[in-house]
């Protein structure tokens, strides 16, 4: 097997790898992906699992004083008119207290989610950088050994490009040592 289809086999089994690497980074990313969405699918139903309790309780709270409500002014109108106004302001308050609350809690955690969410993202980022500075560093050493590879083989074919101009100007010596040996011998049979 020759330098050059050494090579082509050494390129080859680097494209291999690289393909392997690739295909499993995909597969990788394509995990991480799917629980990612996995993860804030479960957080977005549970949130509107939440709200829909909430908003149920609210509602049932609601209808309840408001059932108590219309009873007590049923049967002691005229005695409540002016205190109907107070009440009504303070369920408003209570109302408004009980939606900022319930407002608060929803940004918490929006808020929380959004920096797992980053951290989340800032770890895959470090992660793809790491697993690219790798691959580049495995392909620069592995680009580095073929072109210390082809600087070994230019050196033997300078060597023997040497060799064959020293032979060349050998077998041109013994071709003129030759002829003249030859002139040597037709000399000698003439003088027999």
């Amino acid at each position: 097997m020759n330098n050059e289809e050494k090579l082509y086999a050494l390129l080859e089994k680097i494209y291999i790898e690289l393909q392997d690497t690739k295909s499993e980074l995909k597969e990788d990313i394509g995990n991480v992906s799917s629980e990612l969405k996995e993860d804030i699918g479960s957080v977005r139903s549970e949130l509107k699992e939440d709200i829909g309790s909430v908003r149920s309780e609210l509602k049932e709270d609601i209808g309840s004083v408001r059932s108590e409500l219309k009873e007590d002014i049923g049967s002691v109108r005229s005695e409540l008119k002016e205190d109907i106004g107070s009440v009504r302001s303070e369920l408003k308050k209570d109302i408004g207290n009980v939606s900022s609350e319930l407002k608060e809690d929803i940004g918490n955690v929006s808020s929380e989610l959004k920096e797992d969410i980053g951290s989340l993202r800032n770890e895959l980022k470090d992660d793809i950088r790491r697993i690219e500075t790798k691959i580049e560093t495995e392909i620069s050493d592995k680009i580095r050994g073929l072109y210390d590879n082809r600087e070994v083989t230019n050196e033997k074919l300078d060597e023997m490009s040497v060799d064959i101009k020293d032979m060349k100007e050998s077998i041109s010596q013994i071709e003129m040592i030759t002829a003249s040996n030859w002139r040597d011998i037709a000399r000698l049979k003439s003088i027999k």
